[in-house]
């Protein structure tokens, strides 16, 4: 099994690299952030310097099978103005399945970086790295945990428009590699490696941003049986230059997607100093 720990001593080392040997970017100028978060997408944008941000993503979803909630809670610190640090962890999880009863517990945490080259070019293009890895300290035997630990590398290329209100279009295209690290069920589904991407863009007016993405992942590759795709309508008021509050309704357009979920988004940020 050495093999398959080698990717993940690959992506480890790609999480902690940046914190001994970052580099500021040559371009300093100030790129305006007139949005911090997007619904089921990474952005570009990095903390600055000592800033931190609290997130909370409350969630709905319901398929054929089951109906879930969860409230995601994420803290993101700013290392430098381009390195940042990254906490997640899902909360308190619920799932109402039809063939059986409902449980609650506690999720997931996920514990990662990302480094964000900003103004490259004409001032106008951004691209960022960053590794997420999920440690699956959540209860097991409730089914709300498959046991997984998770490693998720990921890239982003953005492009504003400044003449469209500051408005961008982004791509995200990731990966994940699954390693099943704790005893579950019989029944559990394998852990299977899975490709994922995400189209983006948003646009602003006033104190609002409209925002919209497709958000695909697929593991058939890897001998599972997930194609899913959404479309993630959204809307975002920046209450302040600390205060933003929104709300998503990603709608499935396969199969095997969730047939709709509803993704709240509050976010508070603030500098230490």
């Amino acid at each position: 099994m050495l093999f398959l720990r080698f990717p993940l001593f690959l992506f480890l080392a790609s999480l902690l690299f940046p914190v001994f040997s970052y580099a500021e970017p040559e371009n300093k100028n100030e790129v305006p952030q007139p949005i911090q978060e997007m619904f089921q997408s990474n952005l570009v944008y990095p903390q600055e310097e000592d800033e931190i941000q609290f997130t909370l993503f409350p969630s709905f979803r319901k398929n054929s099978n089951t109906k879930k909630a969860g409230t995601l809670f994420e803290v993101e610190y700013g290392i430098t103005d381009a390195f940042q640090i990254i906490f997640e962890w899902d909360g308190l999880l619920y799932q109402n399945p039809k063939a059986g009863p409902a449980v609650s517990g506690p999720g997931n945490i996920e514990v990662g970086a990302q480094y964000s080259w900003m103004g490259l070019g004409d001032g106008n293009t951004h691209f960022s790295f960053g590794n997420l890895i999920e440690l699956p300290v959540g209860t097991v035997r409730n089914g709300l945990t498959e046991g997984n630990l998770e490693v998720q590398p990921f890239a982003v290329l953005a492009r504003d428009f400044p003449a469209l209100n500051q408005s961008q279009v982004f791509v995200e295209l990731g990966f994940t590699w699954a390693d099943q690290i704790r005893s579950v069920s019989s029944d559990s589904d394998p852990a299977l490696d899975r490709f994922f991407w995400n189209l983006g863009a948003f646009f602003p007016f006033g104190s609002w941003r409209a925002t919209m993405e497709i958000n695909g992942s697929n593991n058939r590759w890897d001998g599972g049986n997930d194609n899913e795709i959404f479309i993630t309508p959204g809307i975002i008021n920046k209450l302040s230059r600390e205060w933003e509050i929104g709300i998503a309704a990603p709608i499935g357009a396969t199969r095997t997607s969730d047939d709709y979920r509803v993704v709240g988004y509050l976010m508070w940020e603030f500098e230490l100093d």
